[in-house]
């Protein structure tokens, strides 16, 4: 028996011909336009929109994090009270880093159950031998631990924030104390290290003069752990340029969600550029500003970011948009809270060259987001990139600052670079 053949029908007349053309014509762009609606790029394709997604697993079943924050000092202590410190100069920080980051990992990891210090413990910690690691803001352990490329904290002290941190040699063994910013407390937990392979590799540092502010006469309304470096510092002379102009506008769009094909845009007084979509704008200022506004009223759905997913979330989308990487600059972690009562994050981002943070006139930061649940509802980041200028500027001494802010009544001195978007210079500011 023959097999049956299919086959379209026949069309009698090219009236009906053109009749079919045109039904499919107008069928393959509803689909397209659905398409477009449902499969919105970003942050997923949600009827919310911009949504977050958690960020994907690798081969081995565990997530891409990425650093978001390194240290803007590590002091290497050999002896007890004889130092070594990281500053102001990102190969030497680097070469640091390098050194002990694989030390502090194994350290978080291992972290036994945290118990709280008095200050005179925590003191004499960082002036014993070891290494002392300041961030200049308050990470979640966990994902730092998670950054440092730890499988992961067993302890309660993933529940912690700090900002300064501590290996310490002591009694044969390796001890993790660190400081929770916040709550002016300082921890100590047991670890695995092996305490002949960090006493070692702390041995052959050789000191360079630094000192805790504590460990000094003079100044004793200095904050305690403020690192003071001998001699004089020598800084980079840098410019700094406004890069948004040079990025086109849908790409921006595209990085938050938005469809430059369904946006509405205009162009306000000033020459900022406005995009709308329904309960969102997104304004790109000639000032280098871009401001982004949700104000979907997303209906609870259960969703809970981690501190490590809000801040991945947050780095990715610095990545698509500004870059992290900014000439000399780079964009770090500086701040992030929780509101459990409206599941809120907030974090915030500031350039950083050669260990010393940026400091933008007029600005608190250089980028703050806030997610509700896994919804950003707000952004605000300030396009920049900076460059070296081939010279060099010499900021007060480290030690006479101090006694200039003892004289003024104390607190933490930091140097920074004071970017007045006409000029760049280093300063010592009072944080």
């Amino acid at each position: 028996m023959r097999k049956p053949v299919f086959r379209l029908p026949r069309i009698k007349n090219r009236r009906r011909a053109a009749g079919w053309a045109q039904n499919i014509i107008i069928l393959v762009l509803v689909v397209s336009a659905v398409v477009l609606i449902s499969g919105r790029a970003g942050f997923g394709s949600d009827s919310q929109g911009n949504r977050f997604q958690a960020p994907a697993q690798d081969g081995d079943g565990g997530r891409n994090y990425g650093a978001a924050a390194e240290p803007m000092c590590v002091m290497v202590t050999p002896e007890d009270g004889v130092h070594s410190a990281a500053m102001y100069d990102s190969r030497t920080l680097e070469t640091y880093y390098t050194m002990y980051s694989s030390s502090l990992a194994e350290a978080l990891g291992s972290a036994g159950e945290p118990e709280e210090v008095s200050d005179s413990q925590w003191r004499s910690a960082l002036s014993g031998t070891g290494v002392y690691f300041d961030y200049y803001t308050d990470c979640q352990l966990s994902s730092l631990a998670i950054w440092l490329g730890a499988d992961g904290m067993s302890s309660s002290a993933s529940l912690h924030t700090a900002r300064r941190l501590c290996l310490s040699l002591e009694d044969g063994e390796v001890v993790l104390y660190y400081m929770r910013e916040r709550m002016g407390t300082a921890y100590r937990c047991s670890t695995d290290l092996s305490y002949t392979e960090l006493a070692g590799r702390i041995s052959g540092v050789s000191p360079n003069g630094a000192h805790f502010a504590f460990e000094l006469e003079d100044i004793p309304d200095v904050d305690d752990c403020t690192v003071i470096v001998e001699g004089v510092i020598d800084v980079h002379t840098i410019s700094g340029t406004n890069t948004l102009g040079s990025i086109r506008a849908d790409e921006l769009m595209d990085a938050f969600g938005i469809n430059s094909n369904l946006a509405q845009g205009y162009y306000e007084a000033d020459g900022t550029s406005v995009f709308l979509e329904g309960m969102v704008t997104l304004r790109l200022g000639t000032n280098g500003e871009l401001r982004f506004t949700n104000r979907t009223e997303a209906e609870p759905d259960g969703t809970e970011l981690s501190p490590s997913d809000a801040v991945e979330l947050t780095r990715r989308l610095l990545e698509r948009t500004v870059g992290l990487e900014n000439g000399v600059a780079a964009l770090r972690l500086s701040y992030i809270s929780y509101e459990r009562s409206t599941r809120e994050y907030t974090l915030r981002y500031d350039y950083a060259i050669d260990g010393l943070p940026v400091s933008l006139q007029g600005r608190e930061c250089a980028a703050e987001f806030r997610l509700t649940g896994g919804t950003m509802t707000y952004a605000d980041i300030l396009f920049r990139s900076y460059s070296y200028t081939g010279g060099t500027e010499r900021p007060l001494p480290a030690v006479l600052n101090a006694a200039a802010v003892q004289a003024d009544g104390g607190g933490e001195p930091r140097l920074v670079y004071i970017d007045s978007y006409s000029a760049v210079s280093a300063k010592w500011i009072i944080v």
